[in-house]
Order: C-alpha cells, then structure tokens, then sequence
C-alpha cells in the first residue's frame, strides 16, 4: 500500500446529455464544499472548537485544522493533480493563498440549512453564498491592480475550474438519533432538493465541471456503532448498523440519478459521480488484503477493544470519569487502522480510498487512460 502509485486519466465527461471524452485532466482551481470529510481548516478558523494533539501527527507534524492523523481524500486528489493543497475560506492568518482554489467545508455542516441545534451553522447553502461573496470579492481586488493576483484566482478561473462536493453525511447520520429509518428515507428528497438548488445556483454563475462525491457506510463508524449497535441482531455482517448503511444506500442511489438528471439539463458541463461508499465498506470487509489490522476499531480513542470509542472522551482531549482522568490517546501506528477517531478514516485510509478513485473504476462516467497521474503516498 505504501509503495503504490497509480496511474490515472482524464475524465469522461457528460454534457448536454452525450458522452465526450475530456481531453485534460488540468484545472486552474478547485472550489470544495463539504463537510469534515473534506474540512481543511474551516471549523477551527470559525472558532468553534480547536483540534488537539494527535490530530495531524502523521504527515503535518501538529494539527492542521482536519479531523484526522493527517491528510484527507482532498489533500490526496489535489496532490494527484499537482496542485497545492486547499486552504479553509475563513482562514485568514498567515495570508493563505487562494490562487488555485478555496475550501468552503466546514465539519458538522449539511446540506439542509441548520436550525439551533445543529453542530454547524455552515450549511450547504450558506457555503454556497461564502462562495459567490468571494468570488465577488476577486472580482474587485481584480480591477485594482496586480498586487493581489499571486492570492487570488484569474477571473476565468471560476468557469474552467473544479467544483467538488462532498457533504450529506450529516443529515442522515443527524436524524437517526430522533426518527425511524423510514422517516430518514422519506427526508431524502427534500435534502437533494437543497442540493440541487445549490448545483443550479454554481451552475449559472459559470461552473461547468462538477466532481460529486457520494456517502459512505454510515454504520461501520466506530461512533455509530457504539451508539446504535448494542443490540446485535441491528448489525450486518461486517458489525456495521445495518440501518444506517441502508439509508445511506438509497441516499446514494437518488443522488445518483440527480447527477444523471443534470447531465441532460446543464448544458455544455460534467458531472462526475464518485462512488465512495462502495470503495470505503469494500475496505473495511477486506480490510487485512489492503494491509490493515483494524476495519472500525478508532485509533485515537478510549475504552479499547472492540471499538475504542467512548462519546464522552474525544481524541487528544482528558476528562474526568468517575473521579479519575482519563485521555483519549492515537495509537502507536495509524497505518493499521481504517478508522481514526471514530468518526473519520486515518490518513492511510484515506490514501487507500484517492488512489481507487483514481483508478476511474468508481465513478460515471469513468475515467479512460490518456492523461496519467501519479499517487505517491508519503508515510
């Protein structure tokens, strides 16, 4: 796994509803919007909480603001494409460049607008209108000048650049605290509804290219499970929460065919489908041929075996339980585990799941072989 390096090609493009073959797999920026999956930075620089030690420990070295050992699926793919890593949009300290692109993602944040309670007030829509704000921000330090080009997109960036989407985790997981799995698979349209608006909205502004991930196993998180799985007969094979990888499913299934329906829509763009939830439970059910020792146990947590994961003590933080301290500790080698802290995957397992992205296998249109990249991990 380590020593792996993968050849990848352009992308297969949809637009007007026929097929044509991209002729280049190079974009002058990528926009991102998500939610921890692929936060870079955008939760801690708004403030609402910091990220302790080990949080980055593997590849930055101290936390970077991601809800992992290190790097993300994001971080991987813009490495594939030799293009910096994404900076948060609200990060402002260090005078982070956008040159090439900006990250709208924010931990906790889903698609439908927040309410009260909700873990992030930055919803799908709200990232939406950060965006179109900074955009029109560009748009005037443009015309005063070159002093602030070497931070900012070229205005044709925004056509000709890569819109990426990772986000919906939230809603479904959020709601199978209070509603049956019925109610949560009849809010499913609802949600892609939201996205869909959003999409339209990027869309007649000039975004033409659109990379859209799908979600994952929702039930084979430590947190999941721990919470959900008590009762046995609830948990599938793989000891993941059955229900919860059901609603996912169909969630998948309906967003797909809403990426199916916009290819006949949006005129003279692409859309890419990703299928990250088939290449993320295919991890964990052969989690020992890829190299790793652990499928859904955290790395960074308490409580040991099976699960290592106790809600009440989060990674790298120590409370009081029962009158004595205890601390949620990483464990010696990341690279054994799929998961990190029992919500989000380690750094090699998110290297395990870009590189089968880029194999093209995984996504409609798929990828055809004319314009490789190469994957090379960094342990």
């Amino acid at each position: 796994m380590r020593s792996l390096a993968l050849l990848v090609a352009a992308l297969l493009c949809f637009g007007g509803g026929r097929v044509a073959a991209s002729t280049d797999f190079h974009f002058p920026a990528v926009f991102n919007f998500g939610d921890s999956n692929s936060d870079t930075g955008g939760r801690v620089a708004a403030g609402f909480e910091s990220i302790l030690p080990p949080y980055g420990s593997t590849f930055f070295g101290t936390p970077s603001g991601r809800f992992c050992d290190g790097r993300l699926i994001i971080d991987f793919l813009m490495e594939a494409m030799d293009m910096p890593l994404l900076n948060a949009y609200l990060d402002s300290v260090g005078e982070p460049s956008f040159r090439t692109g900006v990250n709208f993602a924010q931990a906790g944040c889903s698609i439908t607008p927040a309410n009260p309670t909700s873990v992030s007030p930055f919803s799908f829509g709200l990232q939406i209108k950060q965006f179109f704000a900074f955009k029109d921000k560009v748009t005037k330090l443009m015309s005063k000048g070159d002093m602030y080009r070497k931070y900012i997109p070229e205005a044709d960036y925004f056509s000709q650049g890569l819109y990426m989407f990772d986000i919906g985790q939230n809603d479904l997981a959020g709601q199978l605290y209070s509603k049956t799995e019925d109610q949560v698979a009849a809010s499913i349209p609802t949600i892609l509804l939201e996205f869909e608006t959003g999409l339209k909205k990027l869309y007649d502004q000039g975004a033409r290219k659109f990379w859209i991930h799908n979600t994952g196993p929702l039930g084979c998180l430590a947190q999941n499970i721990a919470f959900f799985g008590k009762d046995p007969s609830q948990l599938d094979s793989l000891h993941c929460v059955a229900k919860h990888n059901r609603v996912a499913k169909l969630f998948n299934l309906q967003l797909h065919a809403l990426c199916t329906k916009l290819r006949g829509e949006f005129a003279g763009a692409s859309i890419t489908y990703v299928d990250i939830h088939t290449i993320k439970y295919s991890l964990i059910a052969n989690y020992s041929r890829y190299g790793f020792e652990n499928p859904t146990q955290a790395c960074c947590g308490y409580g040991g075996p099976p699960l290592n994961y106790d809600s009440r003590v989060p990674c790298g933080q120590t409370v009081s339980l029962n009158g004595s301290p205890v601390t949620a500790k990483g464990c010696s080698d990341s690279t054994e585990y799929v998961n990190w802290d029992g919500i989000h995957y380690t750094e090699a397992a998110n290297f395990h799941i870009a590189s089968q992205i880029l194999t093209g296998k995984y996504s409609d249109p798929p990828f055809v072989d004319k314009m490789p990249f190469v994957l090379k991990p960094k342990f």
